[in-house]
């Protein structure tokens, strides 16, 4: 993953909702096992066994997150185990199509957490984030895009 995008999925996680972070994940295990699908396409194993790593990392994130006072958590964690193990088994293989079942997955239980993440009004689940003010400015021939982080009152005070 590039720099600008880390920076950008870093943005949306200090601004989300709890249900917002989960909705973050899906979207990081999806891209992360497109990226393999590329990496297979490119006979570059490797590659694509470390974007199925870091998937798997996600969906370890995604079951961490599982409160299990609620049933539905139970069905989900099934969901999460079973498509980690499509993922590694596509590493085993170096298949790229077993990769097919888990994007398709993840892609409907993410539509089904961005619904709900449209009903959470709980705020920021990152209290003491930094404030990020973005702006473009131009000139004659130029667009530039700036992006400015303020950091008030973060970490310890005596």
């Amino acid at each position: 993953m590039t720099k600008d995008k880390k920076q950008e999925y870093t943005l949306k996680i200090t601004n989300a909702s709890p249900t917002g972070i989960i909705v973050i994940l899906y979207d990081l295990a999806i891209e992360y096992i497109e990226q393999a699908k590329k990496c297979f396409d490119a006979d570059d194993h490797e590659g694509a066994k470390e974007n199925c790593a870091n998937a798997g990392r996600v969906l370890g994130d995604l079951i961490s997150s599982l409160d299990f006072s609620y049933g539905i958590s139970f069905q989900l964690f099934r969901i999460y185990e079973f498509v980690s193990k499509e993922i590694s088994m596509a590493v085993i293989r170096n298949d790229a199509k077993s990769l097919e079942f888990p994007v398709r997955s993840l892609e409907a239980l993410r539509g089904s957490f961005e619904e709900l993440s449209k009903q959470d009004r709980s705020g920021p689940a990152m209290s003491n984030a930094q404030t990020v003010y973005a702006g473009l400015t131009y000139k004659k021939g130029a667009l530039n895009e700036s992006t400015s982080f303020t950091s008030d009152n973060r970490g310890y005070t005596v």
